[in-house]
């Protein structure tokens, strides 16, 4: 025969609301006599009963459900009214249904009084007073319980005030945890009171680690000693920011604010956020703006200068021709007219090439594509390649790949390209009498073009900015730096993209990835 144990369900690190929740049904059972009592809370927002308290239940507590739907029942009678409700009979045939209160049918509990709690006028939940056989409920008996329910809404109000306040707490402290910036709470001594996940993982440190550091200390170890001096110099006791600089080059966006605390105590909350990626992606933005506003400055200029230019080439090679034609011819090399104004015809060459530079970069290219053979293509810029290294005494390595095939693309905006990478290529090899290779390939659904050298390299402070216009790693005179962002944007209107890598002392690699299938809006 089993053993009816008769349970109180509380828990021992309940609030203080709580066990006065279970002080009140104790009390209720003892002064009415009942089996068992509980309270509940009900929720109008998903329908549902909470038990909060409840005593003289046999079934362990850990099989007893603590939420259930909220019956037809409770619903009409006890949330509407505000006297004592008597249910009778449960289970019974003439009585209410067992599926109305399922749980105090499973106790084989048969009477209930119901009373409601409400708080303000609006209703929180019932207590209630349950007997196993038939009971007669007297006036005196309904006058304790609407005694006692007043204790118990007191009580649950305060029990659902704390729950929403725990509430709100874990929903702060999930806040606090899930927000991407680094937060650091400190007093007005510099002690840090509170930080969360993310500036501990900042300083790679845990949070009880860096409660024991003071503000200074944890500033100093996130962005260096030297920006610590500079930036917590002064004390702020108004809101600031400013951007802080690592020595790795991380760039941080951090703000401090002072806060009055309850007891007119100082309460400093610093936030710093990461934004080198920002910060890049808006100089870039600004750089192609300004590139922008120079091209089309650049575009003027040389339509205005060519013309001038094209005038004096082509007197200047006039009166070379007629000095050599006169009289005049010995008196003309002894004072080298001659030489000045060869001279001049080659300097005027070099501000057209200049010019046509300018024309290519700004101008909108628009690729005429046809099938295209890489192959083919690559071949024939390394032959003319190889005739203009002739003095330099470079090694030419070519391996191309068959299954290439052919491309979709504009085969004159490829051979611009590849000349013009050619070209930088030999004259970095040429300084070391190196070697230049050229390589094709089949990546997925784009093919490669890779043109390397072994020369100098380029510069790590150059790298970011080597397509930009007029930036060259040659020798003065050598060079007017287009070459390389005539390239880029070619590859653009190809719907290309073209890269870099390169080490300052070991070499640069050009890549020049092609789809190999033309965009849906262009023709083939």
């Amino acid at each position: 025969m089993a053993v009816a144990i008769d349970v109180t369900h509380r828990e021992t690190s309940q609030p203080e609301s709580a066990t006065t929740l279970g002080t009140i049904v104790d009390l209720v059972r003892r002064i009415t006599h009942a089996d068992t009592t509980s309270v509940v809370s009900f929720s109008q927002i998903d329908n549902t009963i909470t038990w909060q308290a409840s005593a003289g239940f046999t079934t362990p507590a850990a099989e007893r459900p603590t939420t259930q739907q909220l019956n037809n029942v409770l619903a009409d009678r006890v949330l509407t009214g505000d006297s004592v409700v008597i249910v009778q009979g449960i289970g019974r045939r003439d009585g209410y249904p067992s599926d109305e209160f399922p749980f105090h049918a499973a106790e084989g509990v048969r009477d209930l009084a119901i009373i409601p709690l409400r708080s303000r006028g609006v209703p929180l939940g019932a207590l209630i007073a349950g007997y196993r056989s038939a009971h007669e409920f007297s006036e005196e008996e309904k006058e304790s319980l609407r005694g006692l329910a007043d204790m118990a809404s007191l009580a649950l109000d305060n029990a659902r005030l704390v729950e929403t306040l725990a509430t709100a707490e874990k929903i702060w402290q999930q806040t606090f945890e899930a927000i991407g910036e680094g937060i650091l709470a400190y007093d007005e001594n510099g002690r840090i009171l509170r930080c969360n996940a993310r500036a501990a993982e900042m300083l790679d440190m845990t949070n009880e680690e860096v409660s024991d550091l003071t503000f200074a200390q944890a500033f100093a170890r996130m962005f260096g000693e030297a920006a610590a001096l500079y930036h917590l110099a002064e004390s702020r006791d108004l809101s600031s920011g400013f951007e802080v600089q690592t020595a790795t080059g991380r760039r941080y966006l951090t703000s401090i604010a002072s806060l009055r605390g309850p007891l007119e105590n100082t309460i400093n909350v610093a936030t710093w956020r990461d934004v080198t990626q920002l910060s890049e992606v808006q100089e870039q933005l600004s750089r192609s703006r300004r590139l922008g506003s120079v091209g089309q400055l650049a575009a003027g200029v040389a339509h205005e200068i060519n013309n001038p230019l094209a005038a004096i080439s082509t007197c200047a090679e006039a009166v070379i021709r007629d000095v050599r034609k006169s009289d005049e011819t010995k008196l003309a090399s002894d004072l080298e007219w001659i030489y000045y104004l060869e001279e001049i015809v080659r300097q005027a060459q070099r501000c057209k090439e200049i010019t046509r530079g300018l024309l290519d970069l700004t101008q909108q290219r628009q690729a005429k594509r046809s099938m295209s053979n890489l192959n083919t293509i690559a071949a024939d810029c390394v032959k003319v390649a190889l005739q203009r290294s002739e003095s330099a005494r470079i090694e030419f390595k070519v391996a191309l790949d068959e299954n290439v095939g052919e491309v979709a693309t504009d085969p004159a905006l490829v051979r611009q390209i590849l000349d013009n990478l050619l070209s930088n290529a030999i004259d970095a090899a040429g300084e070391n009498n190196g070697s230049v290779s050229v390589t094709t390939a089949r990546q997925r659904d784009r093919a490669l073009i890779e043109v390397a050298d072994n020369g100098p390299g380029i510069p790590a402070d150059l790298l970011p900015k080597i397509f930009d216009p007029f930036v060259s790693t040659k020798r003065a005179g050598k060079g007017y730096g287009l070459g390389l962002a005539i390239c880029a944007a070619l590859a653009e209107a190809l719907g290309a993209s073209l890269t870099v890598e390169s080490k300052d002392g070991e070499g640069s690699r050009f890549r020049l990835w092609i789809p190999r299938r033309a965009p849906k809006t262009q023709t083939t």
